[in-house]
């Protein structure tokens, strides 16, 4: 099944380039429209934590180069995303895993077998808050080889066993596309993954921006005494 046709491309370039702190804002408009459960005030209070992590990581860190150009580095969604339920998880650590991922500007399929109802209604508040349809899919019937083999996959977020981690990160060694980053959460009483200061950064990639300044500068003038012979 294909999730990620060319339009859903357009989208989520489009979600991308909102930037962390706007995405982050239209997210945190659903916390309190979050379908119920047992420890939805955990919830609530683990995900707002989250996406105050997440809004800084808009920032551009300006890089050294040489003159006559201006070096960036800055953070960005990975792409299409996997976010998966197991009978190991909750509630509380699947809207947080799956709110973290939508925050780093990432294109979601949400899938939590059994929990079909549930899903749903969590998709449903997040799209009312202005996460486009495209965006976050629920598929609860493709079976998870199929979605696991997805060509445009690039990131798997799960909470599972430590033996379901290990076969899974086998399964997708295996395939010949690219890649995917795999953020599986194992323990699942203390989730020191989801608490843990790097956890935002698995859902991201850094990317570089080269702009030449020597035409709008005043770098100008080195290129023109370059340009005399001697």
């Amino acid at each position: 099944m294909q999730h990620f046709d060319t339009q859903a491309i357009a989208i989520w370039e489009a979600w991308n380039r909102r930037g962390f702190a706007d995405r982050c804002q239209h997210l945190a408009s659903a916390l309190e429209h979050l379908p119920a459960h047992a420890e939805a005030a955990l919830t609530e209070r683990l995900a707002s934590q989250v996406l105050n992590d997440a809004g800084p990581l808009g920032k551009v860190l300006e890089m050294p180069g040489p003159t006559g150009e201006s070096n960036e580095l800055y953070l960005t969604g990975r792409g299409l995303a996997l976010v998966s339920g197991t009978d190991s998880s909750s509630e509380t650590l699947l809207a947080c895993q799956l709110l973290a991922t939508l925050a780093c500007g990432n294109t979601v399929v949400l899938r939590w077998p059994g929990q079909e109802a549930w899903t749903t209604a969590l998709a449903s508040a997040l799209h009312q808050a202005g996460v486009p349809r495209a965006m976050l899919v629920v598929d609860n019937e493709t079976p998870a080889a199929e979605l696991l083999a997805e060509e445009a996959l690039r990131l798997v977020v799960t909470s599972c066993t430590p033996a379901q981690e290990i076969e899974l990160n086998r399964r997708l060694a295996e395939q010949d596309s690219v890649l995917v980053q795999l953020v599986a959460e194992t323990d699942l009483q203390h989730c020191p993954l989801l608490t843990s200061p790097d956890f935002l950064l698995r859902l991201v990639t850094e990317k570089t921006r080269t702009i030449n300044t020597t035409a709008v500068g005043g770098n100008a003038t080195l290129l023109e005494l370059g340009s005399r012979t001697v």
